[in-house]
């Protein structure tokens, strides 16, 4: 059993369910919170232009675990914070900037920091979805049990 949040996955588990993983461009990983210290990132690649489900995995030098499942209207808002036609902003949606981020971005961050701390590494896995497939989410929250022993809260 992993010592890793979350429920142990395969690259191919996530590919076979529709998803890709972008890397993380960590900048800082100072970044005084609330509750925390969070880190800011750039999620890099070229970010699907759609409504998806998106998921955090962690890797450590032995497995890689699915730690948190989330959905979104469109997938630019939870890496980049904007939308890229209309240049409409959200920064409170996007995880990688945490100073401007919700409660639920924020608190993410500050375990994906406490991560990073430990020396793994933390992937971006994105799914395009029609905003009517978004229900998905909990389905694979309750596959991987997330609620239970990751860091998607009930």
């Amino acid at each position: 059993m992993s010592s890793l949040p979350g429920q142990t996955v395969t690259d191919e588990d996530l590919q076979v369910l529709g998803f890709v993983p972008f890397d993380l461009d960590i900048e800082r990983v100072d970044i005084a919170l609330p509750d925390g210290v969070g880190c800011e990132w750039r999620t890099l690649g070229d970010v699907p232009n759609s409504s998806g489900l998106y998921a955090f995995t962690i890797n450590d030098a032995y497995s890689q675990t699915v730690a948190y499942v989330g959905r979104t209207r469109h997938l630019w808002m939870v890496t980049k914070g904007y939308l890229p036609r209309s240049g409409g902003a959200r920064g409170g949606q996007r995880y990688g900037r945490p100073r401007h981020a919700g409660i639920t971005p924020q608190r993410i961050n500050i375990l994906i920091t406490a991560e990073l701390g430990r020396g793994n590494r933390v992937r971006h896995w994105l799914r395009p979805t029609p905003a009517s497939e978004l229900i998905l989410e909990e389905a694979l929250i309750r596959r991987w049990q997330l609620h239970e022993i990751g860091w998607n809260l009930r």
